[in-house]
This record gives structure tokens, sequence and C-alpha cells, in this order.
């Protein structure tokens, strides 16, 4: 025998052995699977929740948030203007919470578009209509991690 064949036997067997131990390890992760997908499942879920709520804290900020500026004064209406419309875009970027909240989200669009309808009062039950709905989604999403 050459070394030729040798190595060409070698690489049979090694290719075979990986091939082999690849099907192996496919028919464990199947069964694993199948196993355990309620586990799997929640796991899923659980993360998908954390992020829900990861989501809701920086709402409920960006919300508090704009109590401390006023619509009366030039300059703090345009910090307002532009908290808004990174709360837009939070809302907009999840699918979950657009649903959730599409009548506050056509307010807030409605104001970042034409800031000149936004005034104190208005502001002031944009926030408390944020509150209530993030409040909602929250106290449901514990609901749904409960169960």
């Amino acid at each position: 025998m050459d070394d030729n064949s040798t190595l060409k036997l070698l690489d049979f067997w090694v290719n075979f052995s990986a091939n082999f131990l690849t099907i192996v390890a496919s028919g464990i992760a199947i069964y694993v699977f199948i196993k355990s997908k309620d586990k799997l499942a929640s796991a899923l879920n659980a993360i998908v929740n954390y992020s829900i709520q990861l989501t809701l804290s920086d709402l409920k900020y960006k919300v508090e948030r704009l109590n401390d500026y006023t619509t009366n004064d030039k300059d703090q209406l345009q910090e307002v203007i532009g908290i808004l419309h990174e709360i837009e875009g939070q809302i907009i970027g999840s699918k979950s919470l657009e649903a959730a909240l599409s009548e506050q989200l056509a307010k807030i669009s409605n104001f970042t578009n034409n800031p000149r309808l936004l005034s104190e009062p208005k502001k002031r039950s944009l926030v408390a209509e944020l509150r209530e709905k993030i409040r909602h989604i929250d106290v449901s999403n514990y609901g749904k991690i409960i169960n």
C-alpha cells in the first residue's frame, strides 16, 4: 500500500465518521426537541415577554419625561415633540404595541406632524392615556407569564 491510497482510505473513514456523527447528533437534537417542546416554548415565551417588559419600561420612562416639559415654551415644545417622535418610533417598531396603542399612535402622529395642535391640556391627556394603556398592556403581559 502506498501513501496515496492510505491517505484516501483515511480520508474516507474520517468523512464517513463525521457524516455518521452528524446524523446521530441531528437525531438526538430532533428527539430532544420533540420531548421537550413545551419547555422550549416556555423559554421562548419568557424571552419574548422579557423583551416586551423592557420596551414597556422604556415607554413608561419616556412618557414620564413628557411631564418634565411644557408645551407653552418653544424650546420645551421642541423637546416634547422629540420625545413624541421617540415614542412613535418605538410603538411602530413593535407590531403588538402598534396594535394595542393604535389610537394613541394616531394622536402622537398628528401632534408630531403638526406641533401647533399640541397644547398643554392635550399633552397631559395623551400622557394619561399612554400611562393607562401601558399599564393595561403590562398587567396583561404578566397574566400571560403566569399562565
